[in-house]
């Protein structure tokens, strides 16, 4: 096998396609191909061209992954699945995860930490909806509950709860207008218990409000 051309790819920035016997075969960066000093019309042998596609592949997965972490903190699973989505082997991709975390560029605890911050200045939910939605980001069930106990205290789900039904009061006034006062305050319960407040601060806080 012989390398028939490199040339800068169009479609992707520095990075070569690499031409084996006049077909492309390899997209490898430009640092890659400083390192594995190719040119053209250099014979390639089986063993040589597999460990090229191992590394330029490796390669491919670790930038695509870096990007993906660039816009926002990721959890390690959304990079797990962003990567099986990419048709990246699961054994690879779980490098890729390996080496960004030990370029501090992926931690779960701190996008934990982040999800629950964000959430808290959005539209409030309570502890249980919480930590749902954190394990299906990938995150455990022991790191999910110290973060909440981190940053949700009784009294910021107490407030969170209130917020929250402020809010549905007003933008729901007509509707709840013409309900009696048991039916409005169990609908506010019920509210509060799917938006994940305990049954006891759901509770207290319906009756609070239904005036």
């Amino acid at each position: 096998m012989v390398i028939t051309k490199i040339q800068r790819s169009r479609r992707a920035r520095n990075r070569y396609d690499v031409h084996i016997d006049e077909k492309p075969t390899l997209q490898i960066s430009d640092m890659l191909l400083l390192k594995s000093g190719l040119f053209a019309g250099m014979e390639l042998d089986e063993p040589t061209l597999l460990k090229l596609s191992s590394a330029a592949n490796r390669e491919s997965a670790y930038h695509d992954a870096l990007n993906f972490v660039s816009y926002r903190p990721r959890s390690s699973k959304e990079v797990l699945d962003r990567l099986s989505r990419r048709n990246y082997e699961r054994e690879l991709a779980c490098q890729v995860i390996d080496m960004l975390k030990d370029q501090r560029l992926l931690n779960d605890a701190e996008f934990a930490r982040m999800y629950v911050r964000d959430r808290l200045k959005g539209k409030p939910m309570g502890r249980s909806l919480l930590r749902k939605k954190l394990m299906e980001k990938g995150i455990s069930f022991q790191l999910s509950d110290r973060v909440l106990k981190e940053y949700v205290t009784d009294e910021d789900e107490e407030a969170a709860a209130k917020a929250l039904l402020v809010r549905k009061l007003k933008t729901s006034a007509g509707r709840f207008s013409k309900m009696d006062a048991l039916t409005r305050q169990k609908r506010l319960m019920d509210y509060l218990v799917q938006r994940g407040f305990s049954f006891e601060i759901a509770s207290k806080t319906a009756r609070s409000l239904n005036r």
